[in-house]
């Protein structure tokens, strides 16, 4: 595949909008949940400035004892892989969060068809 400046340029500005718009639309997360080995998840968590940030790129048992003490009492919100989403889905709703939103969102940038844009918040 050949990437050229104006490609990037493109799609940078289409991630950062998809991205950008519905977390202005809504009070700001306590807690981000992204994966750093994906552009668009990077630029979604970059936005969410101050706030506590889970990275799903993050192996060791220290990521899901952070994801098992949230509790309800955080608003989760998330741009990850389908896979991570389920597991993350099944563990906060485990904990008594519900899902507020869950949207498929664009990445031209890394070209993945399988991003989800989601929130959990206490019932």
């Amino acid at each position: 595949m050949r990437v050229d400046r104006r490609t990037m340029l493109k799609g940078a500005g289409l991630a950062g909008t998809a991205v950008a718009v519905p977390v202005m639309a809504k009070p700001l997360a306590r807690v981000v949940v992204f994966d750093s080995r994906i552009a668009e998840s990077v630029a979604f968590a970059r936005v969410q400035v101050g706030l506590a940030r889970i990275d799903m790129a993050d192996q060791d048992a220290t990521q899901w004892r952070a994801v098992r003490d949230l509790g309800v009492q955080a608003r989760i919100e998330g741009l990850t892989r389908w896979s991570d989403w389920v597991v993350l889905r099944g563990q906060l709703q485990a904990q008594g969060a519900r899902m507020v939103d869950e949207r498929r969102a664009p990445a031209p940038t890394s070209s993945r068809d399988h991003l989800f844009r989601w929130t959990m918040a206490a019932r």
